[in-house]
């Protein structure tokens, strides 16, 4: 029964990325009123939410998987989440939030490769939240 929540909250996760991080980020992008300050609020805001939410999500899956019985794997794969999320959280999201304030303010940001390093590490969590998903399916 554990096991079978805790799949539920992992493709959860994994369905919330895929909507927010490789649909609506890239989406609100295209709208033609939108202009890029406008959006990158949006964006920033959106972003400080959904990484609140994955805070939750992340220690309602530690709390289940103490009581469960689940793999080495799994415990790696969740120790993987826990610091792709710490990484983003501390580090990446911080200097994101940095980079849109200087561009709503009116100022040019310097090039970084700090939105690329996200999308890595998102892409990255994505994959380890579908098979942490499939191996406690089986």
């Amino acid at each position: 029964m554990l096991t079978q929540l805790i799949v539920i909250i992992v493709f959860l996760w994994a369905g919330m990325i895929l909507g927010i991080s490789f649909l609506e980020s890239w989406a609100k992008f295209h709208a033609p009123s939108l202009t890029r300050p406008i959006g990158l609020d949006v964006g920033r805001t959106v972003f400080n939410y959904f990484h609140k939410v994955q805070t939750v999500l992340a220690l309602l899956v530690i709390a289940l998987i103490i009581f469960a019985s689940v793999s080495f794997e799994i415990y790696l794969m969740l120790g993987g989440l826990i610091l792709i999320l710490c990484i983003q959280s501390i580090w990446l999201l911080p200097r994101l939030n940095e980079r849109v304030s200087i561009i709503i303010a009116g100022d040019q940001s310097p090039p970084s490769f700090v939105h690329a390093f996200y999308g890595m590490v998102e892409i990255a969590k994505f994959i380890l939240l579908c098979v942490s998903g499939i191996i406690l399916t089986f």
